[in-house]
C-alpha cells in the first residue's frame, strides 16, 4: 500500500512538475512574440519589453523550460529509464535546486522590500515586488517541490 502511494504521488509530482515547466515556457514565447499581459507583474518585463536581447533570453528561457517539461516526464515515463541514470538525475537535482532557490530568493527579497530593508523604486499598492512575492515566488518555489519530489522519487525507483 505504501508503494503505491509513493508512486502514484511521484508520478503526479512528475506530471505536475512537466505542466508547470510547458506552461512556463509558453509564458515566455508569449512574450518573446511580443505578448504584453501580464508584463506588469515581472520586476523587468516592462523596463525592457521590446528589447532585443530580452526577447533573445524569453526565448531561450522558454526552450530550456520545454527541455524541463520533458525531463519531467522522463522521471515518471518508461521511456526515460532508457537515458543515462546519473546524467538524468544530475540535471532533474540540478533544476530541482534552480527552482527552489530562485522561488525563495523572490519571497526574501519581496519580504525584505515590503520591511523597508531593500529599496524599492516602484509606487503602489500592488506593484511587480508584491507579484514576486506572494505569486510568482512561491509559485516557483511549488515548481520546484514537484520536481524534487518527482527526481527523489526516480533515484530511489531506479537504484
Amino acid at each position: 500500500m505504501c508503494a503505491y502511494l509513493s508512486g502514484t504521488v511521484s508520478k503526479w509530482a512528475g506530471y505536475a512538475a512537466s505542466l508547470w515547466m510547458f506552461v512556463f515556457a509558453a509564458m515566455s514565447f508569449y512574450w518573446g512574440l511580443g505578448g504584453t499581459a501580464g508584463l506588469e507583474t515581472v520586476a523587468i518585463g516592462q523596463e525592457f519589453a521590446g528589447n532585443s536581447w530580452f526577447i533573445a533570453v524569453l526565448w531561450l528561457t522558454g526552450g530550456l523550460k520545454l527541455i524541463g517539461g520533458v525531463l519531467a516526464l522522463a522521471l515518471v515515463q518508461s521511456w526515460g529509464q532508457l537515458l543515462s541514470r546519473r546524467l538524468v538525475l544530475v540535471f532533474a537535482w540540478a533544476v530541482s535546486c534552480l527552482l527552489v532557490v530562485h522561488g525563495v530568493d523572490f519571497v526574501v527579497q519581496g519580504a525584505l522590500t515590503d520591511d523597508g530593508f531593500i529599496t524599492s523604486t516602484t509606487t503602489g499598492t500592488w506593484t511587480a515586488t508584491h507579484w514576486q512575492t506572494f505569486v510568482w515566488g512561491p509559485w516557483w518555489l511549488l515548481g520546484g517541490l514537484c520536481f524534487s519530489l518527482a527526481t527523489w522519487s526516480y533515484q530511489r525507483r531506479t537504484s
